[in-house]
């Protein structure tokens, strides 16, 4: 792919998540090619499933048609601490 590689939003990780998760899924080469991304993206999507859950469950609708590249946290227990403590 020439150029600037395509990234996924928060809603088409989702997506096809749930094309995967299905009983007869269709092949990871086949859902690259409908995303325009390659097949090793495809793979570290399935492999961060429930990842990508947890962070999605936390944003806004808004967010997450906007939101192209997410991390997760380096001191997450710490930041949970933090947050909680804010309520």
């Amino acid at each position: 792919m020439p150029g600037k590689a395509k990234r996924l939003n928060e809603p088409q990780r989702l997506e096809l998540i749930s094309k995967l998760s299905q009983t007869n899924p269709p092949s990871k080469r086949s859902i690259a090619r409908q995303y325009k991304v390659s097949e090793a993206t495809i793979l570290e999507v399935w492999a961060k499933r429930e990842v990508i859950h947890e962070r999605s469950a936390l944003m806004s609708e808004e967010t997450k048609k906007k939101k192209f590249r997410a991390s997760v946290g380096s001191f997450t227990e710490l930041e949970d601490k933090l947050y909680l403590q804010r309520r």
